[in-house]
Parts: C-alpha cells; sequence; structure tokens
C-alpha cells in the first residue's frame, strides 16, 4: 500500500528571509560552481531575482536612488510600510550587501541606512533595464476581435 502523504515540490532549506546572506556568500553547495568567466550560475540568477522580486524591494530600493544615507522612520513615511514589513525588507537588503545599516548609540535610537556600492551598480543595470523596456513593449497585444 502507498503512503497518504503527498510529496510537494523540494525547497532550499535557507530560510526565505535569509536568501540575501546568500547572495553576499556565493553560491551553496547546490549551485554547480561557474566556469570561470561566464557569468553567474543559473542559481545565482535565481535567488537576485527571487530577492528583487520581494514585495517593496524594488520601492525601498528607489528610494535610495539619489544617494545618501536615510533613516528608518524616513524610509517608513516616505514607502508608507509597516515597521515589521520595512525591518524585514531592510534587513534582507542589508544581508544581501546592497544596503548597509548604522546603529546611533543615542535616544530616541537612531538607525541610517545607506547603499552600498553593489547596490550602486544594480542602479546602473536598473536604467540599463528601464531604456530596454521603453524599446519592447512587453503588454500583451490588443487584437480585433473576428469579423462573425
Amino acid at each position: 500500500m502507498g503512503s497518504d502523504k503527498t510529496q510537494g515540490t523540494q525547497r532550499d532549506a535557507r530560510p526565505a528571509h535569509r536568501v540575501g546572506a546568500a547572495l553576499r556568500a556565493g553560491p551553496g553547495p547546490v549551485s554547480p560552481p561557474a566556469s570561470e568567466g561566464t557569468g553567474p550560475t543559473r542559481c545565482q540568477l535565481s535567488e537576485v531575482l527571487h530577492l528583487l522580486g520581494r514585495n517593496h524591494i524594488l520601492s525601498i530600493l528607489g528610494s535610495f536612488r539619489q544617494g545618501g544615507p536615510k533613516r528608518f522612520v524616513e524610509l517608513q513615511r516616505e514607502l508608507r510600510l509597516s515597521p515589521n514589513t520595512l525591518s524585514a525588507r531592510l534587513r534582507d537588503l542589508v544581508d544581501a550587501g546592497l544596503l548597509t545599516r548604522t546603529t546611533f548609540n543615542e535616544i530616541p535610537p537612531r538607525v541610517d541606512y545607506e547603499p552600498t556600492a553593489k547596490a550602486l551598480e544594480l542602479f546602473s543595470i536598473f536604467d540599463a533595464l528601464g531604456t530596454w523596456a521603453s524599446r519592447h513593449d512587453l503588454r500583451p497585444e490588443i487584437r480585433p476581435p473576428l469579423p462573425r
């Protein structure tokens, strides 16, 4: 007799909020080694896209386009996100090495976030992607109805 349990898809053993740490640390043991000079492995690209696809990540990164540090409360006011959501996404970006977090020993506590060189490089990729998107409309074509 077979088992009554259904087998789901196997997922990465890392918790979802720690995917960013994997980006900074490089490929895990599951990833095949990349040949030198061939670019990122499929797994690395998947992890980058997974991080960037998480809710609010692109909005948070976009708020740093002008550069310079931003305080947590400033980001919260600008993006209108709950403190828990903003905190989790900022942690993901810090773990990925895209933001630095500086804590000041003040009362009330002050925490500043600032984009790293890695994030600034990513912004130029976003600019190139935006240029590409402006030349290529990805919306489905609207076809006229067939004559009856």
